[in-house]
């Protein structure tokens, strides 16, 4: 009864990142710079890379880590939300915008954030300006 010591709870230790950074970018750049390099061009694998590093690095800095404990769609490291949101962006990006706040560890800077939803909004608006400068030609 008269211990000063204070016992930490486990349900409230801060989440420790599991994983290697250096490993992680080599992963990441790899995989997406090395099939989109193929399957787009260099411009498109830059697009590519910049993409999905904004949403690693938000990520990263998000505490956003893959839990063993947990089983999940959206359970998965910052290279593999860097890879999904390079190369299935269409799916990745609604998903990581919807479940950012629930899935964050450290509430730490938006910078990372704010500078994907900017590029994401570029890369879409390019994209619909080309798809209409298609159908323009077309008819």
């Amino acid at each position: 009864m008269g211990s000063d010591q204070a016992v930490a709870s486990p349900s409230f230790a801060p989440t420790a990142n599991p994983h290697v950074l250096w490993r992680q970018l080599l992963g990441f750049v790899l995989w997406v710079g090395v099939l989109t390099l193929v399957a787009e061009g260099p411009l498109g694998a830059a697009a590519s890379l910049v993409l999905g590093g904004l949403a690693f690095a938000d990520a990263w800095q998000s505490g956003i880590y893959k839990h063993s404990d947990r089983n999940s769609f959206l359970n998965i490291s910052p290279m593999a939300w860097g890879i999904v949101m390079a190369l299935l962006f269409i799916v990745a990006y609604p998903a990581y915008v919807l479940n950012r706040n629930r899935l964050r560890t450290i509430h730490a800077t938006n910078g990372y954030f704010w500078a994907l939803t900017i590029f994401d909004a570029v890369v879409v608006a390019l994209f619909i300006v080309n798809l209409m400068s298609i159908y323009t030609h077309r008819v």
